[in-house]
């Protein structure tokens, strides 16, 4: 009898933590969205966070790299500087591959809903999951240390 009260008791509590916890977890956001064109606009909102994040974080990648091109030039270091430029330039490059990857990529996932409702949900959804993935790669290659990107 005192297990089952216990069980009763904590329910409510474990119900409320697993709701509160839903917001900030991408795949349960849109759960209470009920209406294909709310899931649609839910999930276009998370990919907008998720593209503001990697911004965030591309810029001060970029920004580390930029320091440290500068702290070569201030010290007149040519194999530095040749080695911050090449660094900056391959950064770049590798994001506007990553652009047009991401963009082929989404579109592919979303064909099969080609003229359905729900076509520009799957396309965020795979775009958030994308550029989630893209934010993990650049944090492991960037961070480092006392190096932090967010």
């Amino acid at each position: 009898m005192t297990w089952a009260a216990a069980i009763l008791l904590l329910s409510p509590t474990v119900l409320a933590a697993q709701q509160s916890q839903k917001p900030n977890d991408p795949q349960h956001a849109c759960d209470d969205a009920n209406s294909q064109s709310k899931m649609n606009q839910c999930a276009g909102e998370q990919y907008q966070k998720a593209d503001a994040r990697l911004n965030s974080i591309y810029r001060k990648a970029l920004e580390t790299m930029q320091k440290d091109l500068s702290d070569a030039q201030d010290h007149k270091s040519p194999d530095l500087i040749k080695y911050s430029q090449l660094a900056i330039e391959k950064l770049k490059a590798a994001e506007r591959a990553w652009i047009q990857y991401r963009d082929l990529h989404c579109d592919a996932a979303g064909q099969q809903y080609e003229g359905g409702s729900m076509r520009s949900m799957v396309v965020s959804d795979c775009l958030r999951q994308t550029t989630d993935h893209r934010v993990e790669e650049i944090k492991q290659a960037y961070e480092d240390g006392d190096r932090k990107l967010e």
